[in-house]
């Protein structure tokens, strides 16, 4: 069972962040820390907070957010990429300020209390911007198939949007050297794909257009989490 404070557990991605907002709002509960752990870990190490995604939960949760304030949903999201230590408190902390404001006549900024998330929003959508210009400035897709990039950030999902809807017609992979993946545009579909690190090792230049041959990729049963 539960406990209605204390650590909680979830996989790591943001649809299991948003179920875990999803328990928040239906049980009542109010975590005091937030932490990834991995669905093999929670297999063999059963947590009693562990939040398992549920995909549907957090689709209505996305959902009622991006009606309530498509901005705060935003800036959430973004700031979720940034990967930054213990970032799920934070946001959960933003999510609850945000919450409380709704309904009242006048809203306070709710930047006042939650800087570090519009900080961070603003840092992840300054880099999205800028990758989506180095690559088109380097003639993208081009001839050639494969590009790499060393992004501080999580951008990949982001800049997913943007590519499919700009180079349609072309098949291309970016791959994200620091995170061992990467996004593929093949026969009109687009998938995230895990990247073996050993195939990324002679690419470690930051931000490097590199030429490679289309080599193995094993795809992530990942689903494309797209706001941008």
């Amino acid at each position: 069972m539960k406990e209605k404070t204390g650590t909680y557990y979830y996989d790591g991605s943001f649809n299991g962040f948003l179920t875990l907002l999803d328990e928040v709002k239906y049980t009542g509960v109010h975590p005091t820390a937030i932490v990834k752990l991995k669905d093999q870990q929670a297999a063999l190490f059963p947590e009693p907070n562990y939040v398992a995604t549920r995909l549907e939960d957090a689709k209505q949760i996305w959902n009622g957010l991006r009606s309530q304030n498509y901005s705060a949903l935003k800036t959430l999201y973004f700031a979720f990429l940034s990967e930054e230590e213990e970032i799920e408190i934070q946001l959960y902390n933003f999510y609850i300020s945000w919450q409380k404001q709704r309904g009242e006549e006048k809203i306070p900024d709710i930047a006042t209390a939650t800087a570090r998330i519009y900080q961070l929003a603003s840092l992840v959508e300054k880099e999205k911007r800028a990758v989506e210009r180095f690559l088109v400035a380097g003639d993208f897709p081009g001839t050639t198939y494969v590009r790499f990039i060393k992004p501080k950030f999580n951008i990949l999902p982001l800049i997913s949007r943007y590519f499919r809807t700009r180079y349609r017609n072309d098949e291309w992979l970016i791959c994200d050297i620091n995170r061992s993946y990467g996004l593929q545009h093949q026969s009109g579909s687009l998938a995230f794909v895990s990247i073996n690190p050993e195939q990324l090792r002679n690419n470690t230049d930051d931000n490097t257009l590199t030429s490679s041959p289309v080599y193995k990729k094993k795809r992530r049963k990942r689903s494309l989490e797209v706001l941008a």
